[in-house]
Formats: structure tokens, sequence, C-alpha cells
């Protein structure tokens, strides 16, 4: 069969993503190597290949058999778009969507031109369905499939996790074409790995332990040096969603990464108490290699943290900063924007950051993603259901300021351009830094303004 899979291209409405990074979609290496031996497999990143007018033209020239796509929710509305588009060429194509959004709300991605849903783990899973396909059978027996039937969500028996060594190693021949354009902010080119999976905490705003039910998947220390060896690019991203829970495993690697000889630069995610916790391990890291740390922050309110189920304490953060600015790296930190805030609430995140010295922070405003404890508390309370807006930069809650006032304390944090300049771009040439910046104050200068229709009105 002929199969394009695609990575669905940046939606317009997001602001300013892809000025900051563009990574590696290692879901679609995953799924190419898994199927591409007997079938005729193409991979389309329309965020760097022209977009829906490139998937339009590729599905008249190839006319594929299966069309498969990732989504998160912004991109929803992206996906069904597409695969409206793909059975109006060909009302025969069988259409497949996986990944964070249809896992967690797989109502949500329910559509006449959506065939097959797939929650949780999409490798094997995808695996089944082209099987069943080229058979001529049925994909609703497999496990972990969704569909729509009679206007209802019908659900196949969930397809249990399985170890990850079970994957075959992702197939980066697929990105070939463009991974020079992958990166995150100076690390570029960068190419993504994984180690391990989802996480045991239960932050009530998180999509990922949902997932796997806060089960915490690891790979074998044998395989992710087999591929990490292959990997060309200078710069490695660790996907995990927290790399240091098992942090003596951690030590481990580190040391046999030291002996193998491989020489790369590395960012990682990880939580302050982590860090707090094993300063050793840090120390470890940095010497072979590390860079920057990926830390979710989230508040300098202590009640903010209780009130999200962070598990970490102010003093965590403070002690986290501390420890990460002693071994020499770069502090990518993230904070969460409440519709609840003042603008002395605005003042103190920012008073917080730039008394640290936090040069690269990412402030998310609260967002209640389906499938999340967060989504639970705030489902009534939702202003804004395009989720073209769903970007965490966009507020889907009502604010307790005026919020045309709330866009404006929000777009202030973002305004320190010269911390962006030297914090982001410093590192390296590679990257158009006044297109960056004059974009980054485009964006500034007009946050307050791009409201969605639905929040215009409350």
């Amino acid at each position: 069969m002929k199969i394009l899979i695609c990575q669905p291209p940046t939606n317009p409405k997001v602001w300013g993503g892809d000025f900051v990074f563009v990574i590696e979609p290692l879901w679609a290496e995953y799924l190419v190597a898994a199927v591409e031996k007997n079938h005729d497999v193409r991979f389309l990143d329309l965020r760097l290949e022209g977009g829906e007018p490139t998937f339009e033209k590729v599905m008249k020239e190839m006319m594929p058999d299966v069309v498969a796509s990732t989504a998160y929710v912004v991109d929803i509305n992206t996906v069904k778009r597409m695969f409206r588009y793909a059975k109006s060429v060909n009302p025969k194509v069988q259409t497949v969507v996986g990944g964070y959004a249809p896992s967690l709300s797989p109502v949500d991605l329910m559509d006449p031109a959506v065939d097959w849903i797939v929650v949780g783990e999409g490798v094997f899973t995808f695996t089944e369905i082209i099987e069943k396909l080229d058979r001529k059978g049925d994909p609703r027996e497999v496990p972990g499939v969704c569909y729509a039937q009679d206007g209802l969500l019908r659900r196949a028996p969930a397809r249990p996790w399985p170890n990850l060594d079970d994957h075959p190693l992702p197939q980066r021949k697929a990105t070939q074409h463009v991974r020079h354009n992958y990166f995150d902010k100076w690390m570029k080119p960068t190419a993504l790995i994984r180690n391990t999976y989802s996480c045991p905490y239960r932050c009530e705003f998180c999509v990922l332990w949902p997932n796997t039910d806060g089960k915490y998947l690891a790979r074998s220390h044998d395989q992710f040096l087999q591929e990490l060896a292959t990997i060309e690019e200078p710069y490695v991203f660790f996907s995990d969603d927290e790399a240091l829970i098992q942090s003596d495993r951690m030590l481990e690697l580190a040391n046999k990464i030291e002996k193998a000889g491989i020489k790369k630069q590395y960012f990682f995610m990880t939580r302050s108490d982590s860090v707090r916790r094993r300063p050793d391990v840090i120390e470890k890291w940095a010497q072979i290699g590390l860079k920057r740390v990926l830390i979710g922050f989230e508040s300098p309110r202590p009640k903010d943290l209780k009130e999200y189920n962070k598990a970490a304490s102010v003093e965590d953060n403070n002690e986290c900063i501390r420890i990460l600015k002693s071994n020499g790296q770069e502090i990518n930190s993230m904070f969460i924007v409440d519709q609840d805030y003042q603008p002395e609430d605005f003042d103190a995140m920012l008073g917080f950051v730039k008394g640290h010295g936090l040069e690269t922070p990412i402030y998310c405003i609260l967002t209640p993603y389906p499938g999340t404890v967060t989504y639970e508390k705030h489902k009534f309370d939702i202003i804004v259901r395009d989720w073209d807006y769903w970007d965490l930069l966009h507020t889907v809650l009502p604010t307790k300021m005026p919020i045309k006032d709330f866009y404006v304390e929000y777009s202030k944090l973002w305004g320190d351009l010269p911390a962006l300049q030297r914090g982001i771009l410093k590192h390296r040439d590679e990257l158009p830094i006044e297109e960056v910046v004059a974009n980054v104050r485009k964006l500034l200068d007009t946050a307050h303004t791009q409201m969605p229709e639905e929040a215009k009105k409350t």
C-alpha cells in the first residue's frame, strides 16, 4: 500500500512558535520504521514543506491508500481539514490520527473524514491497522483504536503500553531532506531521542501522565546507546517528559556515554525537586555535554504550586536554579499564568525571572486540556471552543481582570527583548537574529488585540 505520513503545518494562529523551535518529528520516524518494509511510505513535514498546499499537491500525485497524522490540540481543526481534502481526492483513502489530543479525548477527533483514532501507544496500533487494511480486514478489532459508528464513538480494547525496547529504531532517513532545519533556540541542527516516557507525578494541568496513567517507561541503556551512536547532529534533545525520575539510572547512563566516547551537547527536561535532590547527577551530565535544562517552575506563588498539585516548592525552584547555574547550565524556564492574575502577580512573576537571571522564560496561560484534571475542574467555564486558540498563549477561560487588560499585562512578560536576544540567540549565528526580534516585536505589539471572537464577547 501507499502510505502518506504527515506532520501538520504550524497553526497560523499560534504566536511565534516556529521562530523559536522546530523539533524533529520522532513519532513519524517510528511509524515509518514500523511499516516501510512492506509498503511505499512517504513523510511530509508540512511545517517546513509548504503547508496544506503541498499536502494537496502530494495527495493528487501520490494518491495514497492511507494518510496518517499526529495531532496536538491546536492541530485538531487542521487535521480534520486535511483529511476532508484527502477524502475529496480519493473517497477510498483511509485516514488515521494519533498523538496527545486523540489519546486524551478521542471524541474531539470525530469527523466523517477521520476513519481511525489511535489512543495511547501508536506504533504497534498503527502497524496493525495497516496490516488489517492491507489484508482487507477490519481495523475495529485492533487494540487501541477508536472510530465513529452511528454518530457515537466506539472503542476497541485498550492497548497495554509495551516495553520501549520493543519499538524499532526511528527511521531518520524519512526526514533526511529537511532535518538540517530542526532546531531549538541556539541548538541547530538538533536531533530528538527518547530515553523514557511519561511521568509518575500528578500535576493537574499535565497531558503526559494521563496517557500512561502515571506509569514511567524506560529503555535499556544498550538500545539507547545504539541509537545515540547513529545520530549525526551535534545537539541532542531528550524528548523525555522528566529525565531524572530514576536518578541512579541517569547517572549510570552518563557514565556509559562517557565510556563510549560519544561527544554531543545535550538538552533535557526535568523537575526542580529532582535537580535539588541529586545535584551530583547534574554535575556528571554537565561533564559529558549537558548544556541546557528545561524546568517547569510554574509560579512564584506557593498557592499555585499547591493548587496545581505540583509536589515541588518555591524553595525547590530556588535551589534548582543555584545548582544548574553552578554547573554552567542554560535554564529554560516555564511558567503558568493563572486567570486570576492581577497586575501585581504579573510583576511578581517578572521579578522572579529577572531576580534569578532567567534569560529564556516561557509563559504559558493555564489551559484546561481535555483529559486532564484541570479540564474536569474548569470544563463548564470555557469561553473559547475553537481549538486553534488552545496554544497556551491565548486564554480559553475567563479572566479576573478585564480580558484586554489581562493580555496587555501578559504581553509585558515577553517584552524583555534584550534578554530574549541574549538568551535564545547568543550562542550561534545560524538564526536570523534581526528577523526573529522583528517578529517577536510584532507579536508583542499586537498580542492584546488578537483575541478570539468568542472571548471578546465575554
